[in-house]
């Protein structure tokens, strides 16, 4: 559509010199179109610039008429007759219009068209100046279609949307920003975003500005991302944020940063509940474990318990009828049970962790090089077993009986789930250094730190485990077979745990199992050795002097005083630590050795020991306990201990126990 200027511009008058003028310039603009129409709407010149635009050679162009140049819309609306009448009018008319090219295009343009007169103000005909404004169109359009996302962006999105300036006051806010804060746009706009929004820390301590990253992002225009934020609403409440803040910068300097703020207080809360949910599941497994292990032990301590009070029933009827020999038997078989039920025990020490350990440097590749010869007998001629063993290799601390029966048990439990099918055992070792990026094995047991590691991998072409039976295999009473009870490879991690190791399993169905268990190479030896082996007693273990025996239960107290009476003994009884003090305080220096229980009411065997060496400090001492060792030494680093009595004990171990201790001190 024509438009007029504000002001009436008169039509140029033309002479011959302007004439020659007019044509010298449009022919040497190629950057514009100027072509000349008559009256009659027919052009009469087309310069090069109009060819260059509209694509049309002047033999072409020269003699049409001009509305071929316009659009077939503006054409039907009389869109160039109205142009020429305008121009004619008014001496000028321009617009901003589409165009049409020979081929067919469309192109945006600007154009000017002047009315021409001659001297006598006559109106000789028109001149049309056109300059092609595609790519200022396609530019305007463009940054007018970014504005309508940006808006339809901020106005819909879920997170808040701020624009703050350089010096941080907001510049915009979206509706999310309003709902998700409390705040109206207009109270926000022109204020410090921090004072407003983030003032405050997550515990409701006053946050200065000085140390807001978001501010920061002003200084040093690098974009920031933040977890762990936290904002203020209007009503006061804190709200768990994760924030973006990103630099927006300017010619040569930073102009403001935009922050896209989304509040995760509902996503807390559900990670809340999920851990809770976690932690109750972690429970009822721990529970659930704990069910089967108890009803495990009680399966197999009432089994023990049958015979012992059966046989012990029938002993006592064989002595009041005088059958002597048939009382010896069977309180023999009374004796059985009760070793199995020490064992039982010592099986739910090794599972703790806590069991009876003999701690010396052990060679790790002779140790497995031995069970591979024990175990060959043990599985079947149809199973390959491969000992990949290197000659040499460092050594591990620990329990050599111990580490032969963990050993021995992950070779047994391939070589069963193989079964009597034709497979391969290969038992491996190796040394390995852990560092702290390297990736581990999700193993059991203890955490592995850095530091070199003994790995002994057992591996079977068994038929597998699946993932279930994989969480559960290490735990007690668990088994995959439809005979034989025990604690099984939970006995083994317990194993490993007393060795500060690790144990992990790596099996899928159908595809074998492999077990692996790393073992802390030794550098130094931390405990020295406090027990060995059992030895062949002798009947004859009778001795001298007096014994303090410190024991709140009254079995064991009656037990080791009948023992040290009959083996000619002295004995003195304690209920406690109290009291034992006060006997020792009593008796002095004619005490000759003390039998001191572990765990006892008011003062316990640790802080005993410690006065009863202040009292008297060369006095021999034997700790008592149904715990491990290891255990034991630990607890009573403070006291020196002098020997080790692990419960149960028989009698004669005990009078042994007593005899040597006194021979040593002796010597």
């Amino acid at each position: 559509m024509a438009s007029p200027d504000n002001r009436k511009v008169p039509s140029r008058r033309v002479d011959l010199m302007d004439d020659e003028l007019y044509r010298l310039i449009a022919e040497s603009s190629v950057d514009y179109a100027i072509f000349h129409i008559g009256l009659d709407g027919i052009v009469k010149s087309w310069n090069p610039g109009a060819e260059r635009i509209f694509g049309f050679t002047p033999q072409e162009i020269v003699g049409r008429h001009g509305s071929i140049l316009f659009v077939p819309e503006d054409v039907f609306r009389g869109e160039a007759e109205r142009e020429m009448r305008f121009a004619s009018e008014t001496g000028r008319a321009q617009d901003s219009r589409w165009h049409l090219r020979k081929d067919g295009s469309r192109f945006w343009a600007n154009g000017v068209m002047l009315g021409l007169r001659d001297r006598t103000g006559t109106l000789r005909g028109l001149a049309k100046i056109v300059r092609d404004d595609s790519g200022l169109k396609q530019s305007q359009e463009l940054l007018h279609y970014q504005i309508n996302l940006a808006d339809a962006i901020a106005s819909n999105a879920a997170e808040a949307l701020f624009l703050i300036d350089r010096e941080g006051r907001t510049t915009f806010a979206n509706p999310s920003a309003e709902q998700m804060f409390g705040w109206r746009r207009e109270e926000l706009i022109g204020q410090f975003l921090h004072d407003k929004l983030h003032n405050r820390r997550a515990d409701g301590s006053p946050y200065p500005v000085e140390e807001c990253p978001h501010m920061r992002v002003l200084v040093t225009e690098q974009t920031l991302r933040g977890e762990d934020d936290f904002f203020v609403h209007r009503d006061g409440r804190i709200l768990p944020v994760t924030c973006s803040t990103a630099p927006i910068r300017g010619e040569g300097s930073i102009a403001g940063a935009v922050l896209v703020v989304r509040d995760v207080t509902e996503q807390r809360r559900a990670e809340e509940v999920a851990r809770e949910k976690d932690e109750a599941f972690r429970q009822a497994q721990k529970l659930e474990s704990i069910g089967v292990l108890a009803g495990g032990i009680a399966h197999d301590f009432n089994n023990l318990l049958t015979g012992i009070m059966g046989n012990a029933g029938l002993a006592r009827r064989a002595v009041l009828a005088g059958r002597n020999e048939k009382a010896a038997d069977m309180l023999q078989d009374v004796l059985k049970a009760s070793e199995r039920a020490a064992d039982l025990t010592r099986q739910l020490l090794a599972y703790a962790g806590k069991g009876q350990f003999v701690i010396q440097p052990v060679d790790a590749c002779k140790l497995v090089t031995e069970v591979g010869t024990l175990i060959r007998a043990s599985i079947s001629k149809r199973i390959t077993l491969v000992m990949d063993v290197p000659d040499e290799c460092p050594s591990v601390e620990g329990d050599r009986t111990q580490l032969q029966q963990l050993v021995m048990n992950l070779v047994i439990n391939g070589g069963e789930a193989i079964g009597d099918h034709a497979g391969t055992l290969i038992v491996r070792i190796r040394t390995e250094h852990f560092t702290e990026r390297r990736e581990r094995l999700r193993t059991a047991g203890f955490p592995i730190s850095t530091g070199d590691y003994v790995r002994i991998d057992v591996i079977d072409t068994g038929q597998g485990m699946d993932k279930e039976t994989r969480d559960r295999i290490f735990e007690p009473f668990f088994t995959t077979k439809f005979l034989g009870r025990g604690l099984g490879l939970s006995a083994a991690l317990g194993i490993v745990r007393g060795h500060h190791g690790a144990i992990g399993v790596r099996s899928e169905p159908d595809k074998g199992t492999t077990f692996t268990v790393l073992l802390p190479v030794l550098t130094e030896l931390r405990h020295l050795r406090r027990s060995g082996p059992e030895v062949l007693l002798e009947r004859d273990i009778h001795g001298v002097g007096t014994v303090l025996v410190v024991d709140d239960d009254y079995a064991v107290r009656s037990l080791a005083a009948s023992v040290l009476y009959e083996a000619g003994y002295t004995v003195e009884l304690a209920e406690d630590g109290v009291q034992a003090i006060e006997r020792m305080s009593l008796l002095g220096d004619r005490v000759s050795l003390v039998l001191l229980d572990l765990t006892m009411p008011q003062l316990g065997g640790a802080e005993a020991a410690m006065e009863l060496r202040r009292l008297q400090p060369d006095i021999p001492i034997v700790a008592m306990s149904g715990y491990g060792d290891v255990e034991v030494m630990e607890r009573f680093s403070g006291a020196h201990i002098d020997e080790f009595l692990p419960k149960p004990f028989t009698p004669d171990q005990l009078a042994a126990k007593v005899r040597d201790v006194l021979a040593a001190v002796a010597d």
